[in-house]
């Protein structure tokens, strides 16, 4: 499954460079810190003794980054905060606000975020943190210069169905087919009434983009009662309460089947995958081990801790076709549409 693209050309010599000591251009004086090899950084991460991420990975792909982390390097303690959906980039843009830092890496599945971050001077633009020299076999068509971030977890999206009330020839195969009058009332999704965020908003516009602008009205007149978060929607489905559920994760499925839920996983083209990227806070008090801890996520290593389970794939994977990376513009787009794309699950 692993795949490794050669050395990146003369982008990548320029990043050594910048490694290698040529000044970066993040203002921060904590953000000019700048190592001339790996061993240098772990060196200077060990005398900090700490780094802290926020982050909204599942718990399992929290604590396999925290274990993989510990076992490359056991005299540094990596502290992970786990804070849920938005909450963690309004926690960390409260503390930066307040003068009163705490995170030195930020991991979020809004990729958008860190672009306009580092224009703020909240996040030290990822070509400066110096690490991409570091890791030459990245794969260049990863690195997200635009938002200023790399993808470091892409997972496969799709639908879960409940197999003791969906017989064979009614398992969805497209969008389409939730319109069928069988569905009625018994699709549902973990927030039906919509939530301004851009992973929400680029999957609906990607179900315009194939199906036109009415389609979501027809969709969310389908849709059962609202579930509370991606858990009890799964639960929902495992129950018979719902038949099948809208925006489901691979490895939510297996684990359910392997507690005995009648349950399976249909991934469906024209969908948006959650991608995760990560940024270095310009304020870190552990400037060192956030270079280090940035590193280690760019690694095939730290690539592999947080892309074991089933349907979830890191950048030295050979990832999907139907993965479409995000996009500056698509992403603007959506934001400025939202109240559009929204509006059918809100009457």
């Amino acid at each position: 499954m692993r795949k490794f693209l050669a050395p990146l050309g003369a982008s990548a010599l320029m990043l050594v460079a910048v490694a290698c000591g040529k000044p970066p251009t993040a203002s921060a004086s904590d953000a000019d810190v700048v190592f001339g090899s790996v061993e240098e950084m772990a060196a200077a991460a060990e005398k900090e003794g700490t780094v802290l991420v926020y982050t909204d990975f599942l718990p399992t792909d929290a604590e396999a980054l925290k274990k993989a982390f510990k076992r490359a390097y056991p005299k540094i303690n990596l502290q992970v905060q786990r804070i849920g959906g938005t909450d963690l980039i309004a926690r960390y843009e409260g503390e930066m606000e307040a003068g009163a830092p705490s995170a030195d890496v930020v991991i979020s599945g809004q990729p958008d975020y860190y672009a306009g971050a580092v224009d703020r001077g909240m996040i030290v633009p990822l070509r400066d943190t110096g690490v991409l020299g570091f890791v030459p076999n990245f794969p260049k068509k990863y690195i997200y210069d635009e938002l200023d971030t790399a993808l470091i977890q892409a997972i496969q999206p799709g639908l879960v169905y409940n197999t003791e009330h969906v017989p064979g020839g009614k398992v969805p195969k497209t969008w389409e087919d939730l319109l069928d009058p069988f569905w009625k009332g018994k699709v549902v999704t973990y927030s039906s009434s919509g939530t301004d965020n851009t992973n929400q908003l680029m999957a609906l516009n990607l179900l315009v983009k194939k199906y036109g602008s009415g389609f979501l009205d027809k969709l969310a007149g389908q849709l059962g009662p609202d579930q509370g978060g991606i858990q009890p929607m799964h639960s929902a489905v495992g129950a018979g309460e719902a038949w099948v559920a809208m925006r489901s994760l691979p490895f939510m499925v297996e684990a359910m089947k392997a507690e005995g839920a009648p349950v399976e996983f249909v991934p469906m083209a024209d969908a948006y995958w959650p991608t995760h990227g990560f940024g270095m806070s310009a304020k870190a008090a552990h400037p060192a081990g956030a270079r280090l801890l940035s590193y280690f996520l760019l690694t095939p290593e730290g690539s592999e801790s947080v892309n074991t389970p089933v349907g979830s794939y890191g950048p030295y994977d050979d990832i999907p076709d139907t993965y479409v990376p995000p996009t500056p513009k698509d992403m603007r787009d959506v934001k400025e549409r939202s109240d559009e794309l929204l509006k059918p699950f809100k009457n």
